[in-house]
């Protein structure tokens, strides 16, 4: 008898140690860096089409706390005259360590096709605005890089999802937790796929993803 009280003496001691040990353990607030004046100057109220290339976790559980880090870009543009002008052993340089040199070029309906010394064609297409962009054969575009910035993923973020190609009529308004799971199972978020809103005070508010045949 007297070794069973013994036992669940220490038990009970045991127990009050580890409660006051929790007790003694404060709790942890997260402070986030002030956001960046230049930053909600470039970006307040805009869209632009991006890719994400890391996405980070803080804290556990209900308090886990991620952020993204978007790439922002816009499809390359070309100036009209020059595209206009292009002959025969031109170079066009479509990003750094990316140029061909022209054997051929040809008019069409929409542009101009271009081949280089390979055979391997590019179509220039003339925009709204005056400039030329390019596909290749794979219809692939090409695309400059804006700024790279790291921001919180917020738990009200609009999250539409257009990625189904039988649906043509509107995207799916999903949320933070379907976008956080493609996230973590490393979807290919990528410019020509995806497009991103900041409000006018520089917060990601919308993430918009859409069917292309590289999803």
């Amino acid at each position: 008898m007297k070794k069973i009280s013994a036992i669940l003496c220490a038990l009970l001691i045991a127990c009050l140690a580890v409660s006051a040990c929790a007790e003694e353990i404060p709790s942890s607030t997260l402070y986030k860096p002030a956001m960046s004046e230049t930053f909600k100057t470039l970006v307040s109220g805009k869209t632009f089409e991006a890719s994400v290339t890391r996405n980070e976790c803080y804290g556990e559980d209900e308090d886990a706390f991620y952020t993204i880090t978007i790439t922002a870009s816009e499809e390359t543009r070309f100036e009209a005259k020059d595209i206009e002008n292009l002959k025969e052993r031109d170079i066009i340089s479509f990003a750094p360590g990316r140029s061909i040199m022209v054997m051929e070029k040809t008019a069409d309906e929409f542009g101009f096709c271009v081949k280089d010394g390979n055979s391997d064609e590019y179509s220039f297409t003339r925009t709204k605005d005056g400039y030329y962009v390019a596909r290749t054969e794979t219809d692939n575009m090409f695309y400059t890089d804006l700024f790279t910035i790291t921001v919180p993923l917020e738990k009200d973020i609009s999250f539409l999802d257009w990625s189904d190609p039988e649906n043509l009529e509107a995207p799916v308004k999903k949320g933070y937790e379907e976008l956080l799971d493609l996230l973590l199972a490393d979807r290919n978020f990528s410019p020509y796929n995806t497009k991103v809103t900041f409000d006018a005070n520089g917060k990601l508010v919308e993430f918009l993803y859409t069917y292309s045949p590289w999803n």
